[in-house]
């Protein structure tokens, strides 16, 4: 199918999800009934309705072929069923065990596709515990499971190319459960936690270790517990392949949008030429306020226990990536989007739904809109006479202000004891 007939079919879902997404806005009385009657029913019919039989019609029926990532995806799944060593015999540019972790699948159906039911699969299960653990809080747990299935960007991203950044989340939340089941000693847990999730997804999740690490308690025996698991790992690496185990690092070389690097570059420019093929310094500037604006936001908070905090200091922590990174694109919106739902969108506030449509639409379309014209650079402001160009800019300049919102709610949710649901 073109291409830009596959957008057009994003499109028309995104208007249909929007349109569905307001009325289950609207209903919350009926899905507080669900919740409290029949909420296995109404989760496996919400699963089987939005992401099961689209992933049957769309690639079993038409027969389409997985996108986005998906295709290096499988490259690297059939190298690992294959035995092959991970940065040595195939690229990757995630963490060790990711590679094998996906050929699971492959090895019952050697077919891409295979790929992208496991991504669904991981999304589903991860949601459902994220909907146990709020329900316990609230009573439109069920409602904002929905409003977060309904959104155009989860289902373009995870059930059309195959992303796994909700995987992120999924890895927060155990951390989160498990400080909550053993509230007085839970740095050992965290620690073994974290880093799993950084030798099976993404060394991405490194981020969110400094806020974290102002916030516990004990943060040595946190550190002591993930050495005693990563050193030896590393060791066995360096021992095998040398430094090829960098590979991932190396990935962020590469500049993309939206973020504030994307959008200030015309002002940049005015002084500076940037290389984009040797932009290093970029990334270790926004480095510094990634890390740096969760932990202070941490260290506001630190008469607060972990519990309390760690949903929504997650999501300060990858918002600030995706704004201060220029190598970070919009697609790790899905890194945090099941938590921006559950934690800090009132769905009584049509500004706050209004944002959070905003934000899907503009990461369905921005990503097309700028590929579809040879992803240009914005080096000087000549550039937008051209209507396209200005167009594109303007959709990176909306995401960009959206993201600050988020990061707003994330900081009044974090610093606050009481967060207003009128900002």
């Amino acid at each position: 199918m073109p291409i830009l007939t596959v957008f057009y079919i994003k499109i028309l879902l995104c208007s249909l999800f929007t349109a569905a997404i307001c009325w289950v806005a609207l209903n919350p009385a009926l899905f507080k009934k669900w919740q409290q009657e029949n909420e296995g029913i109404a989760f496996s019919l919400g699963f089987v309705a939005m992401r099961l039989l689209p992933w049957i019609g769309i690639f079993l029926i038409i027969g389409e072929d997985p996108r986005g990532d998906v295709p290096f995806f499988f490259y690297k799944a059939e190298a690992a069923k294959l035995g092959g060593f991970v940065y040595r015999d195939f690229w990757s540019y995630h963490a060790p065990l990711f590679a094998y972790i996906i050929s699971l699948p492959v090895w019952l159906w050697h077919n891409s596709r295979a790929i992208v039911l496991l991504m669904v699969l991981m999304e589903t299960a991860i949601l459902w515990l994220t909907y146990q653990t709020y329900k316990e809080k609230t009573d439109n747990a069920l409602q904002l499971t929905f409003v977060y299935w309904l959104l155009p960007a989860a289902f373009v991203y995870i059930l059309i190319d195959g992303q796994e950044e909700v995987w992120f989340w999924g890895a927060a939340l155990l951390m989160w459960r498990y400080a909550r089941k053993h509230p007085q000693n839970y740095e050992v847990g965290l620690g073994v936690l974290f880093a799993l999730a950084l030798l099976t997804i993404k060394v991405t999740f490194i981020f969110f270790l400094p806020p974290l690490l102002v916030m516990v308690r004990k943060p040595i025996r946190m550190l002591l517990t993930m050495a005693a698991i990563g050193l030896p790992v590393l060791g066995f690496l360096y021992w095998q392949i040398g430094d090829l185990f960098l590979m991932p690092i190396r990935h962020t070389e590469q500049l993309m949008t939206p973020n504030l690097f994307s959008v200030f570059r015309p002002f940049v420019e005015l002084f500076v030429t940037i290389d984009e093929k040797n932009s290093p310094m970029l990334n270790w500037i926004g480095l510094v306020f990634t890390i740096l604006i969760p932990s202070y936001m941490a260290w506001r908070s630190r008469h607060r226990h972990l519990t309390e905090v760690l949903p929504a200091l997650f999501v300060a922590t990858f918002v600030c990536m995706m704004l201060f990174q220029a190598s970070a694109p919009g697609a790790y919106l899905i890194a945090y989007l099941v938590a921006v739902v559950f934690e800090l969108i009132d769905l009584k506030s049509v500004w706050h739904v209004g944002v959070l449509l905003t934000l899907n639409w503009l990461t369905v379309v921005q990503p097309f809109v700028y590929v579809y014209n040879d992803q240009p650079s914005y080096t000087h402001f000549g550039m937008f006479t051209n209507p396209v160009y200005l167009f594109e800019y303007s959709l990176q300049v909306i995401s960009v202000v959206c993201f600050f919102w988020i990061l707003r709610r994330a900081y009044l949710h974090v610093v606050k004891a009481k967060l207003s649901v009128a900002v």
